[in-house]
């Protein structure tokens, strides 16, 4: 996984992934337990200026909110 360390690049996202596909990083939904390309995650603001990439997937968030 990828952390930032410092603040001073506050306005990119930090990606957190599990594996790579052979053309982007991919992670693992923890709803549906798919390893599905960052594409299909959607990015949230935290509140305190941090970006995240979301933890379900954009599917699991459609159809269980």
């Amino acid at each position: 996984m990828f952390e930032k360390s410092n603040k001073s690049n506050d306005n990119k996202p930090i990606i957190q992934s599990h594996g790579y596909n052979g053309s982007e990083p991919t992670r693992i939904c923890p709803k549906c337990c798919e390893e599905k390309p960052l594409s299909d995650f959607g990015f949230r603001d935290m509140g305190n200026g941090t970006i995240r990439n979301q933890s379900w997937c954009k599917e699991c968030r459609s159809r269980y909110s």
